[in-house]
């Protein structure tokens, strides 16, 4: 069979919510020269059935089922171990994408010069019915020719983190370590992909993230809950370290990986530093907002359809 241009991975536990929605607004782009890669991680709904049927409707659908719940981060992985593209980006299962979203991405790349990896859209959060309730999400756009530089400028940016679900070059994406088992995976992945080469943001609002009650960061109070969610064998570990304690050490480790020369490293170690000094002493603030925004959208959405009444 003749490879797609672009493969878009999905892995997805449990969705049967929202991953029918997710599928369509995939297959209806008005770019067809793709193919869509479902990982189920051996979910216990109707994940399966609703999946098998639409994989039945459109032969660009290609669903795989592990037989037991690998955990989010192998499964994010898998969808891209099996793709056969160009280009690549991941797909959650209960956001969406505006029907240009693929074709914007793939022309920016073509004409984009050899040294920019991916490009992303700007993002919206949605409620449980698509109604927008905040937009833009992340604003990040790297352009510097210095290593140090892209990955100052990504790091602080990085919020919600959807500028992970854009479009990589597939030849610099193996260059990465791809997801990792811990929080903040997404964000160690962007900043390898900095320190590789420029970010580009569409100014265009064409990808959607949806809030629920549901969404794993949201479901996930604890350290020790996150990262069983990374990986179920870490919920069985005597100790789990502190989220931000564990990115700070994850993000030391990508520059320490990374291809750089060795002058170019120190200067990327010393960004890392004052990143996280910076983020310590605001950091339960930031947090908190960030964790409002979410629950605020979730129950606005639950509001909607009349599960909470307001109280005076």
């Amino acid at each position: 069979m003749k490879s797609p241009k672009v493969s878009i991975g999905m892995p997805v536990y449990n969705g049967a919510k929202y991953i029918r929605n997710a599928v369509l607004s995939l297959l209806g782009q008005d770019y067809e020269d793709l193919e869509l890669i479902i990982s189920d991680n051996g979910s216990t709904d109707q994940t399966e059935s609703i999946c098998r049927e639409l994989a039945e409707t459109d032969k660009r659908v290609y669903y795989h089922r592990n037989p037991t719940n690998l955990g989010a981060a192998r499964n994010f992985n898998r969808v891209f171990e099996l793709a056969r593209g160009t280009y690549f980006r991941w797909a959650a299962h209960d956001d969406e994408c505006r029907p240009s979203l693929v074709r914007r991405c793939v022309e920016v790349l073509d004409r984009a010069p050899q040294q920019v990896v991916m490009v992303y859209p700007k993002g919206e959060m949605i409620d449980e019915q698509g109604n927008t309730l905040y937009w833009p999400l992340d604003r990040t756009d790297v352009r510097e020719q210095e290593s140090q530089r892209r990955l100052a400028q990504l790091l602080p940016s990085m919020q919600f983190c959807d500028t992970a679900f854009g479009m990589f070059k597939v030849a610099a994406l193996k260059r990465t370590r791809l997801i990792g088992s811990f929080f903040g995976a997404d964000l160690v992945l962007m900043a390898e992909a900095a320190m590789l080469g420029e970010i580009w943001q569409l100014d265009e609002v064409l990808f959607r993230q949806r809030s629920h009650l549901e969404r794993s960061m949201t479901a996930n109070q604890s350290a020790r809950a996150r990262a069983a969610w990374y990986n179920p064998a870490a919920a069985k570990h005597l100790f789990v370290l502190p989220d931000w304690e564990r990115l700070g050490w994850e993000l030391i480790k990508a520059v320490h990986r990374s291809a750089l020369p060795r002058g170019e490293k120190l200067k990327c170690y010393l960004v890392v530093q004052k990143y996280y000094r910076d983020l310590r002493p605001g950091l339960k603030a930031k947090i908190a907002v960030l964790w409002g925004i979410m629950e605020e959208s979730s129950l606005v959405g639950m509001m909607r359809k009349g599960n909470h009444k307001r109280t005076a």
